[in-house]
């Protein structure tokens, strides 16, 4: 008698339950788990957040990855932010943009009053990046063009500090000792040109911040919570030098004052990209397959309140 197989027959399962109300629940996919099935006896709301691909802490000397600590939902692994002073940053990939990330904290939270400055990767040197050193008149504008005063050269500025400017997409050749002139400032009398490493990240300020882990009112990272901002749908996807070399969408913060001395992150999750959540009907069971390569996390929202039942399924 014939017998029916099945390509990745079912190995394990494992079931928990999540309380929803009406501010989102975050929940990380269980490491090594391929399928869910869901159940709620009234209608919810859920979406699919990308996956936290890479954490790395930098004490302003050396980079610690902690990517495991952040996702594998073991309430023993943490991510420290002992101290974490205000040369150091916290760097985060996600396989896509994000509008924040859920913190839920150990017992252990700080108590220092402070924020938190928190900046996205919004360009990336692809290598052919250039370094321009000289005077720089007043701050050139990201994304402006400059044009050289005697090779006629043009180029789109990157990054504009005190002393030097870095552009890309160069069309000639820049001279030293000339001018780049943009919209209303100029870097003259260029006395070096050199090439930026592939990988090597500018940041800038996230904007519309929201803190969800203040206590007080301003003692950030003192409860679980959603650290939220304004989306950047269009960041660029790439390995960032010293840090990891996948193609993730990168973040970063650090505090204003340093944190408490012990301070412990036991998950990092990324939030949906939008709080516009698939409907899901009440007293139905949902079954599917979840995209791990991509995607590490769901969000859900309830009307009044409900119990979700997850059952995770491993092939």
């Amino acid at each position: 008698m014939a017998t029916a197989t099945m390509g990745s027959p079912i190995k394990k399962m494992y079931g928990e339950s999540v309380s929803l109300t009406t501010t989102a629940a975050h929940t990380l996919f269980q490491p090594e788990y391929h399928e869910v099935s869901m159940y709620c006896t009234s209608a919810y709301r859920m979406g699919i957040a990308p996956r936290l691909g890479c954490v790395k802490y930098y004490n302003a000397t050396a980079y610690t990855d902690y990517t495991t600590y952040a996702i594998d939902r073991v309430d023993g692994d943490h991510v420290p932010l002992d101290a974490m002073g205000t040369t150091h940053y916290l760097y985060l990939g996600t396989t896509a943009p994000v509008r924040g990330f859920y913190f839920n904290l150990s017992t252990n939270v700080n108590a220092t009053v402070t924020g938190l400055d928190w900046e996205y990767m919004y360009d990336v040197s692809d290598g052919s990046y250039l370094l321009v050193t000289g005077t720089v008149s007043g701050a050139l504008t990201v994304g402006e063009t400059v044009t050289g005063g005697t090779s006629g050269a043009t180029a789109t500025v990157v990054y504009s500090g005190a002393t030097s400017i870095v552009v890309k997409n160069i069309v000639g050749s820049i001279a030293i000792g000339e001018t780049l002139t943009g919209a209303a400032q100029n870097i003259s009398a260029i006395t070096a040109l050199a090439p930026v490493a592939r990988g090597t990240g500018y940041f800038t300020d996230v904007a519309g911040d929201s803190d969800g882990t203040q206590t007080g009112g301003n003692t950030t990272l003192g409860q679980d919570g959603l650290y939220a901002f304004t989306l950047v749908p269009a960041m660029p996807r790439a390995g960032l030098l010293n840090v990891n070399a996948q193609p993730l969408c990168w973040y970063r913060f650090t505090p204003g004052t340093a944190l408490s001395a012990t301070v412990d992150a036991v998950d990092i999750i990324p939030a949906c990209d939008t709080t516009n959540y698939a409907y899901m009907e009440a007293s139905i069971a949902q079954q599917f397959a979840v995209n791990t390569a991509m995607c590490g996390a769901f969000e859900f929202d309830h009307t009044t309140s409900g119990t979700l039942h997850i059952n995770w399924i491993q092939h």
